[in-house]
């Protein structure tokens, strides 16, 4: 008969290869999301009830918080893809948030801190859509590239970040739910040493993560 131990390491085991891929090798966002809530849970577990047991339960639930908030990640993305679509934003979907990038080409004029007209509507779109699955907390965080000196970069970043919280505040989310800030030059996603990886580089990123 199998101890308790070993139907923990297989039933962990088998979470986390289900969790990984889908059966056409596209990543699970949904099982990777039980995966974490797994291990968190199973963590969890161990601590309030130090033994196996406690262990085994705490992974169960876990992977089952982890499993929802998955479904209503990908449910939301769907939605945002749809919303979003032709605008040159880009969305990622993590497993545990959702990570939507405005490159600077469409959401700014050069060293300007006014939204562009066209962008808009769309933002207009993702506060509704923030309305829809309202429960989650936003980051609204504003990229340089590094040209120029560091201090007016990270000026820069935080004055957009601000730009489009406002906007994302106007079409109805509350304020109090959406921090902005900037981080300057200091994450590019690029190297700084060609004009396509600066151009990358200069983007604000609306950061959504699930409360529960």
């Amino acid at each position: 008969m199998l101890s308790a131990k070993s139907i923990t390491l297989i039933a962990a085991s088998g979470l986390a290869l289900s969790a990984c891929t889908d059966p056409d090798g596209t990543a699970n966002n949904t099982g990777n999301s039980a995966l974490i809530g797994a291990g968190l849970g199973a963590i969890a577990g161990q601590i309030v009830g130090g033994d196996t047991e406690a262990t085994v339960i705490g992974a169960g639930i876990g992977a089952a918080l982890g499993g929802g908030v998955g479904v209503l990640l990908e449910r939301q993305e769907r939605a945002l893809q749809q919303e979003l679509a032709g605008s040159g934003a880009r969305i990622v979907n993590t497993g545990s948030q959702l990570i939507v990038s405005l490159p600077e080409a469409i959401t700014f004029a050069v060293d300007s801190t006014v939204v562009r007209d066209s962008l808009r509507d769309d933002l207009f779109a993702i506060a509704q859509n923030l309305q829809q699955y309202p429960n989650s907390t936003v980051q609204v965080i504003g990229h340089t590239d590094d040209t120029g000196s560091a201090s007016y970069n990270q000026d820069l970043s935080e004055r957009r970040a601000a730009a489009v919280r406002s906007i994302l505040v106007q079409g109805g989310v509350s304020s109090s739910r959406i921090r902005a800030f900037g981080m300057g030059e200091n994450q590019p996603i690029a190297t700084n040493a060609t004009a396509e990886g600066r151009q990358a580089n200069r983007r604000v990123e609306i950061v959504i993560t699930p409360t529960r």
